[in-house]
């Protein structure tokens, strides 16, 4: 792995929003943040508070409203500029635009800074585009039409061709929007795979938190003070995250470094399981409302073993038994100790 390590980006007093008209917008003022080669840089924050503003305008897509940027130690003022398309790629929320494109001529299209006027392809150009292909583990698509892969695959695409772009800082808006649980998980462990073994600079905005948590190497938590900078733990140990993200509904466990619902308690039940078993069902139990107490008169035994479960209920003097963890809360008590 690469470990050079050096800041790719720094952003100094920025204020971020939009002016118009004579009016000034502003979102955020007074913005400092700055983020290294070999990072994967995972932006959170809730609806409406300003990720794709402050992304856009990282990348010279809108100017800032104050304050300054330099990539690779180098200004990007304007969206005029024309080394900005050499330092950074940007991948935007919206779906891929272009149709009727063999998915090696859309990834192609990553290679604009670098082609003539009449946007021809060296033989640079295209073993640039080939290895972008095989690093995104596409090259067996490259001949297919775009209009006729998967929506994972078409973020994939959009990736290739920011790698295919060439620069040390990729950002992107949402690149896991709308994807099932494996294509979410499938590119952000790309994104780090590019960190780690192309030394790139991934700054990426997402909804998924579980994800984040797990993967970035830092966060970026946007919060009505501003931005809160640092490794997922921090954020844990401040309390920055479940207080970005606080509601009456939901209770964050510093533990487990989860949100979860909060619910009415409808009273308390003793568990007597091991392992696994007792993981999935005290997370059970604790979903439909139950309060876990050893000295509760309703017990709840997990018998385990030869490959066969059971679930026995001892509730006063009666005793019954389930075969999975659905039928034992079908048949909960409804009055459980108060």
């Amino acid at each position: 792995m690469i470990n050079t390590r050096r800041k790719i980006i720094e952003a100094t007093d920025l204020g971020i929003g939009y002016s118009g008209a004579g009016k000034k917008i502003t979102i955020m003022q007074n913005l400092n943040l700055s983020a290294r080669t070999g990072e994967l840089v995972a932006l959170i924050g809730r609806n409406g508070s300003g990720k794709s503003t402050l992304l856009r305008t990282l990348v010279s897509l809108q100017p800032p409203l104050s304050g300054s940027i330099l990539i690779d130690q180098k200004p990007a003022q304007s969206r005029g500029n024309p080394d900005v398309p050499r330092m950074v790629s940007f991948t935007s929320t919206e779906p891929l635009s272009v149709h009727n494109l063999r998915v090696r001529e859309a990834v192609a299209l990553g290679r604009f800074p670098y082609t003539n006027w009449i946007g021809s392809l060296s033989a640079e150009d295209e073993r640039v585009v080939s290895e972008a292909l095989d690093e995104t583990d596409l090259l067996q698509l490259s001949e297919r039409n775009i209009d006729n892969i998967s929506d994972g695959e078409r973020q994939r695409v959009l990736i290739a061709r920011s790698l295919a772009q060439d620069t040390d800082l990729m950002v992107m808006d949402e690149p896991t929007a709308f994807l099932d649980l494996p294509s979410r998980f499938s590119i952000v462990s790309l994104l780090r795979k590019l960190t780690r073994e192309k030394d790139k600079c991934v700054i990426y905005s997402t909804h998924d938190l579980d994800t984040a948590l797990g993967e970035a190497d830092a966060i970026w938590l946007m919060t009505d003070a501003g931005i809160e900078q640092g490794a997922p733990e921090d954020h844990i140990l401040t309390g920055g995250l479940a207080k970005a993200f606080e509601s009456p509904m939901l209770s964050f466990s510093q533990t487990t470094g989860s949100f979860s619902f909060m619910r009415p308690g409808i009273g308390d039940i003793a568990l007597e399981a091991d392992g696994i078993y007792k993981i999935l069902t005290e997370k059970a139990l604790r979903r439909c409302g139950y309060k876990l107490n050893p000295e509760a008169k309703t017990k709840i035994i997990v018998n385990s073993g030869n490959g066969i479960s059971e679930w026995q209920l001892l509730s006063g003097s009666e005793s019954r038994r389930y075969r999975t963890i659905y039928e034992l809360v079908c048949h909960l008590p409804d009055e459980a100790d108060r």
